[in-house]
């Protein structure tokens, strides 16, 4: 038969190590001296070895009793340590939280809002990948992500949103475009224009201009980008104009792209953080979560 190792017992040995007495050592750990000696008994027993030399004056540990205690202090350090790693767990200061987010999402300042949470909690690790709205609720609703960044236009029924961020759209233009000097311009005046393709599945794929037969300048390219970074170079380069959030800084917009704002009362991109309501989130998730809406506040 397999002994069956409790950890009260094992701490009970080690105590009459320290003591000298079964009785002492039932005292330190609040049993009575015959449950210990119940449970002593019952381990030696199973063991079908001696644990303890029973003597009138006391009790000493045999030398398997020696080995036992011994080994029980290393488990108990080892307990020590295990419920110290939970506690992080349990606190939310340890875990691991996955992210997914669209484009827009990844330049909103997720990226600096990350590295100061991950300073504050280093033994959270966050992982993120970029990815479409559509592609980033599907990923919310398999359970494959804890949070999503999406644009509110996509329906995220039965998820839940909640306010992330709202920025202006504008047009990026090159330097010399005819458009470029205007303080703001209505998006039907763009249409004259080739614009640079987003993406199936992007949350700007609408803005992407006339495409077909009735496209008064069709373009010399063929574009479906999803980055900034291919946007702004393509525009950069002449091949169009694209309909883009207002750029934060750390966009690197090249020097030769004129942001011009639309006019439209319904220009604005508001991104929406999406969470699957029927999962409880870890406290590592909520943390995180916390913080992304401090940040939208």
């Amino acid at each position: 038969m397999n002994p069956r190792f409790d950890l009260l017992t094992l701490q009970l040995l080690r105590k009459v190590d320290e003591t000298g007495s079964v009785a002492r050592a039932a005292e330190t750990i609040h049993l009575t001296a015959s449950a210990a000696s119940k449970r002593i008994l019952e381990l030696e027993s199973q063991l079908g070895i001696a644990l303890l030399t029973r003597r009138p004056e006391g009790a000493r540990l045999t030398a398997a009793g020696l080995a036992v205690a011994r080994r029980t202090e290393r488990v108990l350090e080892e307990l020590q340590g295990l419920q110290q790693d939970l506690a992080g767990f349990a606190d939310g200061t340890s875990g691991t939280v996955r992210i997914a987010s669209n484009t827009s999402g990844m330049c909103a300042g997720l990226a600096d809002l990350m590295a100061r949470f991950s300073a504050e909690y280093p033994d959270i690790r966050i992982s993120v990948r970029e990815a479409t709205s559509a592609a980033v609720l599907e990923a919310v609703a398999n359970g494959s992500v804890d949070l999503g960044i999406a644009h509110a236009g996509v329906r995220a029924d039965p998820l839940r949103s909640l306010p992330y961020t709202r920025t202006p759209l504008v047009l990026a233009v090159p330097a010399g475009h005819e458009l470029a000097g205007r303080d703001a311009v209505f998006y039907e005046e763009t249409l004259r224009f080739p614009h640079i393709a987003r993406a199936a599945g992007s949350a700007l794929a609408q803005f992407s201009g006339q495409d077909g037969p009735g496209t008064p300048h069709p373009p010399a390219v063929s574009t479906q980008v999803t980055s900034f970074p291919a946007v702004f170079s393509l525009v950069s380069a002449g091949l169009g104009v694209a309909v883009v959030p207002a750029a934060p800084a750390d966009w690197h917009v090249p020097a030769n792209i004129r942001q011009v704002p639309l006019a439209d009362d319904w220009a604005s991109f508001e991104l929406r953080l999406v969470v699957d309501p029927g999962v409880v989130p870890t406290p590592a998730v909520s943390r995180l979560l916390g913080a992304l809406l401090s940040q939208a506040a």
